[in-house]
């Protein structure tokens, strides 16, 4: 069952090039600016790094790709937030593969809207 207005929020977290211990920091830096993004269209959030990054270490990478596999089928939306550490990022790669399989709706949004 989705979820009329439940967006996906992909951002990235890996491949965010930073020493180790800042990397939640920044990563939650860009997950919440793209939230924001999203809440200003008039969409609901959810982002599966600020749900996630503290309570799974990068060791647990398959358990959270699989999370996030579960999330997506849930949403009815899918944002790809765009940052310098976005095109490298094999986990957001990952999510727009699935959002293009499961259906989902590309949200695009435009500053200059």
């Amino acid at each position: 069952m989705r979820t009329a207005r439940l967006v996906f929020v992909s951002t990235p977290y890996a491949s965010i090039e930073c020493k180790d211990r800042d990397r939640n920091y920044y990563a939650r830096q860009i997950a919440l600016e793209a939230c924001a993004i999203v809440r200003k269209n008039g969409y609901e959030p959810i982002s599966p790094v600020l749900v996630w990054m503290d309570t799974h270490s990068e060791l647990e990478r398959e358990v959270v790709m699989k999370n996030c596999e579960e999330l997506l089928r849930v949403c009815s939306y899918y944002y790809y937030h765009e940052c310098k550490f976005s095109k490298t990022s094999k986990g957001m790669a990952t999510e727009r593969e699935w959002a293009k399989e499961y259906g989902l709706t590309e949200l695009k949004f435009s500053l200059f809207e």
